[in-house]
């Protein structure tokens, strides 16, 4: 589906209600005559979606004479917003990992994954999609001669962003010299090199390598299955570049703003948007708030709320250390995934059976919920109704930090507890042990964070304890070499590969029970256990951050506090306040 904001949800709302109108049954310029074309031959009949589906397949018989036939009856859906793009589209950057977990969210499978990406046969690349791999040196897994020759084509530091082929072989044809490159490790993307780390890729990489025929079968297998995602719901539009619904001029914005946002990122079908809707109309139920120092020492009842937080931490963190790591944890990915709005805590339920803490990033590995819900006991009992989850999670988080690492700061409260949590989005949204720091410096810019909030936020792996499985990529079947290979050796005797059960290791080694600097004196000596630790080597920016943070341990503390108030200023703002922080309110 698809609005830009508010009001274009509010548009395909008001149809829902009013009309039940939507049915559930410079390449823009080609759709756009194509579109006009047919709109003068049988008006409003074919959709935008139909048109691009067939254009994609009628190029591709057009550049490499490969035929297939595609079903239709897609739908245009309403709503189309940008900040979704980054969470599901693969990345030049992305990994062989990343890659095929985003295909499979789409239904896709790894044979999906190859085939598809002989597409890079055809068609130009701007530099800027591939130049970390030409500097500040050549990567290792690209040939030499080939990023020397890539270099000529996109100097460093040049004034504008120039393109290149990313096939230089057959350049103007859909074909299978792509698999050729990739084997000879001269593809353009990270992502292309990528498809050599595991056996099933390689395999079938050989496989349309050398078969022709395979590969234009398979290539059409795979975008008939592509054609398949979604495209069921929706309208007929007039226009490819617009919806074409007005918003009724009675219908009032006063009350549906907050409902709409939690539709626009999440509601799963018309049964509950309704069921919502009439709550927002009748009640009121969810409101919005503005965070401050202090929120909770204005209320008579509840002044004392962060000491009786603060207290709850400190008794579990005396007893054990790793709940204290596992808090700050669960802020950070809390706040990655739709705000700081505690929808991490939230429980399976017959509406919503697949939350947040059910993804695979979280379970079983996210821990301090026991914490939440003593501290949460505790305040409804002083003052019920007042203090957010959200807020909870926050304070909890500073008091680990101060805990673990004597790290002292002020952190703004007020925030409000969502009533979406979808596990789904879970991966979309959180950097990964295994991402690079492309990837990385994404996913924070796309919270408005800073590179600066990379480095000072990574430094939290100086605490608590990973699973084996975060890091053996880089153990078997040979020591990475951007790790230090005696490290590399001490860890495989940690976690044995094949082991029966997925050992744990504490993320440092050296002071595993404190918050400090240490981590980036282990980042410095390749003794990290995750690639994104090592990733922190590979920009200028970011190699100056940790030389800076390793040997002026006050500059670490005050900046990683900097960073988490900043990361808690994400969202939050827009909820309730939960009676249980494992239910929203019903």
């Amino acid at each position: 589906m698809g609005a830009r904001n508010t009001y274009q949800i509010l548009v395909f709302l008001s149809c829902i209600l009013l009309f039940g109108l939507m049915s559930t049954t410079s390449l823009e310029v080609v759709i756009d005559e194509a579109k006009e074309t047919l709109e003068r031959i049988c008006p409003g009949v074919v959709s935008c979606a139909y048109i691009i589906a067939f254009a994609a397949r009628d190029a591709s018989y057009f550049l490499g004479r490969i035929s297939y036939e595609i079903p239709s009856g897609r739908l245009d859906g309403r709503v189309s917003i940008a900040y979704e793009v980054l969470k599901s589209l693969p990345a030049a950057s992305h990994n062989l990992t990343v890659v095929k977990a985003l295909f499979a969210a789409q239904g896709l499978s790894a044979e999906d994954v190859v085939a598809l990406s002989g597409a890079h046969s055809i068609g130009l690349s701007q530099c800027s999609s591939f130049t970390t791999r030409l500097y500040p040196t050549i990567d290792p897994t690209m040939d030499q001669g080939f990023g020397s020759f890539l270099r000529t084509k996109c100097p460093q530091n040049a004034n504008d962003d120039g393109v290149v082929p990313q096939d230089f072989v057959t350049p103007k044809k859909l074909d299978n010299q792509y698999y050729h490159n990739v084997a000879d490790l001269k593809g353009l993307f990270f992502s292309d090199w990528s498809l050599m780390t595991s056996g099933e890729t390689v395999n079938l990489l050989n496989d349309f390598r050398t078969k022709p025929e395979l590969f234009e079968a398979k290539f059409g297998e795979s975008m008939v299955k592509m054609g398949n995602i979604g495209g069921t719901q929706g309208e007929i539009r007039k226009t490819c570049r617009a919806t074409h619904l007005s918003l009724p001029s009675s219908l009032s914005l006063n009350h549906l703003s907050v409902v709409l946002i939690d539709y626009q990122m999440g509601a799963r079908n018309t049964y509950q948007i309704l069921v919502f809707l009439s709550c927002i109309l009748l009640f009121g139920a969810l409101s919005t708030t503005s965070l401050e120092v202090g929120y909770y020492r204005k209320c008579k009842t509840c002044f004392q709320a962060e000491q009786l937080v603060k207290a709850v931490v400190h008794k579990y963190v005396a007893m054990d250390p790793g709940v204290g790591a596992g808090l700050i944890r669960m802020f950070f990915h809390d706040c990655f995934v739709r705000g700081c709005d505690a929808s991490v805590l939230l429980d399976s339920s017959p509406l919503n059976p697949n939350p947040e803490k059910l993804s695979p990033t979280n379970n079983p590995s996210l821990r301090g919920f026991e914490v939440i819900d003593e501290a949460k006991a505790t305040l409804e009992r002083v003052c019920p109704g007042v203090v957010s989850c959200a807020d909870i999670i926050a304070f909890a988080a500073r008091d680990a930090s101060y805990f673990l690492g004597r790290i002292s700061y002020e952190i703004p409260s007020g925030r409000l507890d969502g009533r979406v949590s979808n596990a789904d989005e879970v991966l979309k949204s959180l950097p990964a042990a295994f991402h690079n720091l492309t990837v990385v410096k994404a996913l924070f810019a796309a919270q408005g964070l800073s590179a600066e909030d990379v480095v000072a936020l990574s430094g939290a792996h100086s605490i608590g304890f990973s699973h084996c499985s975060s890091f053996t990529s880089r153990l078997y079947p040979t020591i990475d070499p951007t790790m230090d290979q005696g490290f590399g050796s001490f860890l495989r005797t940690k976690c044995p590969q094949n082991a029966n059960d997925d050992g744990v290791v504490p993320q440092d080694f050296v002071t595993p029970k404190k918050l400090d600097s240490q981590y980036y004196q282990n980042v410095a000596d390749l003794k990290g256990l995750f690639f994104s630790d090592w990733s922190l080597l590979t920009s200028g920016e970011t190699v100056n951050l940790v030389n800076a943070f390793r040997t002026t341990p006050k500059l670490f503390e005050a900046k990683f506090a900097e960073s988490m108030v900043k990361m808690g200023n994400i969202g939050g703002t827009q909820g309730e306040i939960r009676k249980t922080c494992r239910a929203v309110n019903y």
